[in-house]
């Protein structure tokens, strides 16, 4: 899913509309070098306080855990200014002491702000401290429509206490008239796949605002392979109860539509272009920039940006070594994504018919 299309409607997104231009540049050239990009995933944490069977931490990280300090944040933010940051990663975010105030400097600078929550931690404190930074989404990941389902995937994690949380969420940002939209985040499974229609009506009774629905991933030492044995009978006929959804249900659940789509057939991704490398980079709590999240244990590192300055980083030999090669088809680690952004590439491949701009473009458009 494009952040694109998932920030579109936005208000703040038209503030950033020359950053917008400058990325479709970037993208539509698809050359070894990009600029500044659209947006970043801060990872603000790589500590959590839950074991989930489809995390990396249930197996163990190689690398060093530890939490965004606000001075690293700001020193990286500054330089970037991105229109869009996502508070992710690993860990769990509320775990950081400066979470609040990296959400308030970022809202405050016109960001676009995401922020993704396991909401055990959302107490009524939280939920005030949280709702008064301003950002513009909270994402609840909620991976159970009940206590058994939920427990046994977010191992460490109670039921009564998320859902309570997230009602009272609700509850406060609507009484404040705040501005931030409440989402949440399914993770599609073998486990749970059959639940997402009593999922999306219980969430509909809740009055979220949309739904994002994504496929448990190989991540690092995870390789998730026995969650993922989901037949396509099965998502089939989930499809065609999701239909019936569609017309009835008050919120967005075209995320959770479209991965269904897709068969649970992640082959049919890898030929789909990805353009994160040029719009859309990660880095790690301790500075590390990195293609994107499901690069998740340092499999493969640009470089520091604490060390060396971002677009030092953003623009080295190794970098642009990567690009070249992602343009050329998806190889490596890349092949096990299920990010399919074809919301830009439909746009941009109207570029690509245009003899003189399609000269510029370094990428083949016919097989896409």
């Amino acid at each position: 899913m494009s952040i694109y299309k998932e920030n579109i409607t936005l208000p703040q997104y038209f503030r950033h509309a020359l950053r917008v231009v400058s990325n479709a540049f970037w993208m539509f050239r698809a050359g070894e070098k990009a600029g500044k990009p659209f947006g970043i995933k801060f990872e603000t944490s790589a500590v959590c306080n839950l074991r989930c069977i489809m995390c990396p931490l249930s197996k163990g990280l190689k690398r060093k855990q530890g939490v965004l300090k606000f001075h690293d944040f700001k020193k990286i933010y500054d330089e970037i200014t991105p229109s869009y940051v996502n508070l992710t990663g690993i860990g769990e975010p509320l775990l950081n002491p400066d979470i609040f105030k990296i959400i308030r400097y970022a809202a405050k600078r016109g960001s676009i702000l995401k922020l993704d929550t396991n909401a055990t931690l959302l107490d009524d404190k939280n939920a005030d401290n949280l709702l008064s930074s301003r950002p513009s989404i909270v994402s609840v990941s909620i991976d159970g429509i009940n206590k058994e389902s939920f427990e046994k995937i977010r191992k460490g994690g109670k039921f009564e206490t998320v859902i309570e949380n997230l009602k009272r969420l609700i509850q406060k940002r609507n009484h404040t008239n705040s501005n931030t939209k409440i989402h949440t985040n399914f993770v599609l499974q073998k486990s749970n796949i059959q639940d997402i229609p009593k999922f999306i009506k219980f969430l509909d009774s809740l009055h979220v605002d949309s739904i994002n629905g994504d496929i448990s991933l190989p991540l690092g030492a995870n390789n998730n392979l026995d969650n993922r044995k989901v037949s396509i009978n099965q998502i089939n006929l989930l499809k065609t109860e999701l239909k019936k959804i569609k017309t009835n249900a008050s919120l967005n659940i075209e995320h959770i539509y479209e991965f269904l789509d897709c068969g649970g057939d992640i082959s049919r991704k890898t030929q789909k272009f990805c353009f994160y490398p040029w719009y859309y980079p990660s880095i790690t709590w301790d500075g590390n920039v990195v293609p994107c999240c499901y690069v998740c244990d340092n499999e493969i590192v640009f470089g520091n940006a604490l060390e060396d300055g971002f677009m030092k980083v953003w623009n080295n030999q190794k970098t642009r070594n990567f690009r070249k090669a992602l343009a050329a088809g998806r190889r490596g680690i890349c092949k096990e994504c299920f990010i399919d952004e074809e919301y830009i590439s439909k746009k941009l491949r109207i570029l690509s018919k245009i003899p003189i701009l399609s000269q510029l473009s370094k990428r083949s458009w016919k097989n896409n």
